[in-house]
């Protein structure tokens, strides 16, 4: 690019599904649509798992995509939970 150029932000899609999953370094959580997160030690349950999640989603909604969401969550057989993300209103 040359100079007095602005560079334009990536476009980062919106968040349609996110998982959070147990592993050995703590909770890992992973974006549909967007990226994939590494485990932080510091989460130690799958509530506060889920509810950073939550947070990085409606964040990302919000920030990117200028729309409410929200997340809802179901269980997996191997401990690990699906967050379905659902639009609500545009701000």
């Amino acid at each position: 690019m040359g100079r007095g150029k602005k560079q334009q932000r990536p476009a980062i899609g919106m968040p349609e599904r996110v998982l959070v999953m147990p592993v050995r370094d703590g909770w890992a959580q992973s974006i549909v649509g967007v990226a994939c997160g590494r485990a932080d030690p510091a989460v130690v349950d799958a509530d506060q798992a889920k509810a950073l999640a939550t947070a990085t989603v409606t964040a990302i909604a919000r920030d990117h995509h200028g729309l409410a969401v929200e997340v809802g969550w179901e269980p997996l057989p191997d401990g690990a939970w699906a967050g379905h993300v659902r639009e609500g209103v545009a701000r």
